[in-house]
């Protein structure tokens, strides 16, 4: 339809939602197949992004597996968001509309302080900003007119209706786990995890080793992977390839010839052109140069898991909330970090200017 078409076509000018430490990249908004009719239901599923449901007309009702977040009805003016793979489904209750939008956040080190990668419930919130903003979105997707300005003009709609969602309900509050001894492995976690965030960002454009890394958190290049993947939800190699792949993305759209693409490319940590331009097609779906075109469609970044059954949801819910309660040692390993376990290497290849991982038989 044509307004998840115009939308698509604003999120390359959609700016970064940065407040508080916290740092978002929009990464899908639509109206999904329009209009819901009365009975309509989506089954059990959870996203890999957080959620953003906007409803625009009608009434809907959504469900969660566990207690806290347990049913909550959103009409006009109203929001919700549901943390990332987290297992929901809804109803429709009314005929009606509901923007969709989905949001990766990118890691910080003060959101993995403030426990960012474990609001585990629904964050519901109404104000007639909200309404306004998602009517105001709304209209504009819809308009007749192509313009060099109207990708530029919904980008900016978006933002606003986001900003008056996000700044409601960031930063959330966790229900800390009941043990100490939980709760202090988790928070050694997230300040180590802050402090690589800190260096890889104060080094996008310069080598940077594993085994500096390593040198300088005091762990190992297996503990690093298994922190790193336990609170950002990726791995270094891939967190590192996308934040150098996101900033030349906002840098381009700053610039306006393919001689200062090359530039961003290097000043991103990129050393061949080529691979650059191949990794930002695979990320985005188009190439860096189209970012410099009035209209141009990235690719949906989201993804998303189906479960058959409520207890399949319920038994996957179950499973997360186990692996988040590792003892010290299964987290840390032994006392003394031992140096020669080495990190899986990742198949899909390594990027120019890599971290530097070990060979190991996979």
């Amino acid at each position: 339809m044509r307004w998840n078409a115009n939308l698509a076509e604003s999120l390359a000018h959609c700016h970064s939602l940065e407040m508080g430490g916290w740092h978002f990249r929009c990464v899908e908004c639509h109206l999904s197949t329009g209009t819901y009719t009365t009975g309509h239901t989506c089954t059990w599923h959870s996203h890999n992004q957080y959620q953003i449901e906007v409803p625009v007309s009608g009434a809907f009702e959504f469900y969660s597996t566990d207690a806290v977040s347990g049913k909550a009805t959103l009409r006009p003016g109203e929001a919700i968001l549901i943390p990332w793979k987290h297992a929901h489904r809804f109803k429709c209750v009314k005929t009606g509309a509901m923007i969709g939008i989905s949001l990766e956040l990118i890691p910080t080190p003060e959101s993995i302080r403030q426990n960012g990668w474990m609001i585990t419930s629904f964050q519901k919130t109404n104000s007639a900003e909200v309404k306004l903003r998602a009517y105001d979105l709304l209209h504009s997707g819809l308009m007749e007119e192509d313009t060099s300005f109207s990708a530029r003009i919904n980008a900016s709609l978006l933002f606003l209706l986001l900003a008056a969602i996000v700044r409601k309900t960031m930063p959330l509050s966790v229900n800390e786990p009941a043990n100490v001894q939980n709760r202090a492995v988790e928070a050694r976690g997230r300040e180590i995890i802050g402090k690589i965030v800190k260096l890889l960002d104060d080094n996008l454009g310069a080598d940077i080793s594993l085994g500096q890394i390593s040198k300088e958190i005091a762990l190992s290049s297996r503990q690093i992977h298994r922190l790193f993947v336990r609170h950002v939800g990726k791995s270094l190699h891939d967190y590192l390839l996308e934040r150098r792949l996101e900033e030349a993305r906002k840098l381009i759209g700053t610039r306006n010839s393919e001689l200062q693409i090359k530039e961003i490319a290097f000043a991103c940590g990129f050393n061949s052109l080529s691979y650059f331009c191949t990794a930002f097609k695979r990320f985005y779906g188009v190439t860096p140069s189209s970012l410099l075109l009035p209209t141009v469609a990235l690719k949906s970044g989201t993804t998303f898991r189906l479960f058959s059954t409520q207890e399949e949801a319920l038994a996957a819910g179950s499973s997360a909330s186990i692996n988040a309660f590792k003892t010290q040692e299964e987290i840390f390993g032994p006392d003394s970090p031992d140096r020669t376990r080495k990190l899986p290497e990742d198949r899909r290849g390594s990027s120019p200017r890599p971290i530097h991982r070990p060979k190991s038989a996979v």
